[in-house]
């Protein structure tokens, strides 16, 4: 059973609003690299990568999922440049799962709302 069953519904209605795609644990990794669960939402807004990401922590020995992050992310990737303009924004950092699960109708409407906002001036 996903540790994602409850809230799933929710990251793909949000997906489909943004006019994005939901991965669910990195499809493009090999199996053997695919050992835990993860969520993005990925689309481009006026030439920016957006992201929301919910993935577990990871640490120097490997992979924690006793942990989870909720992250979002923007970056400007031209194909030409060295350095890509990005801003990153932790919401939930290393917390239980169930506090994601549980707050999940906000973490979502503040990130929707925090990235539609985000600009090629808010990027570093």
């Amino acid at each position: 059973m996903s540790r994602f069953e409850n809230i799933d519904w929710k990251l793909d209605e949000l997906a489909r609003k943004l006019k994005g795609e939901l991965t669910k644990d990195r499809p493009s990794y090999p199996e053997t690299l695919r050992t835990f669960e993860e969520r993005r939402i990925d689309w481009i807004d006026n030439g920016i990568m957006k992201a929301i990401i919910i993935q577990p922590n990871f640490e120097v020995n490997g992979v924690n999922s006793n942990i989870w992050n909720f992250i979002n992310v923007a970056i400007f990737d031209d194909g030409y440049s060295f350095s890509r303009p990005k801003w990153i924004n932790i919401l939930v950092d290393q917390k239980d799962f169930a506090f994601i699960e549980d707050n999940i109708d906000e973490l979502l409407l503040k990130s929707e709302k925090k990235l539609l906002n985000i600009s090629f001036k808010d990027l570093m």
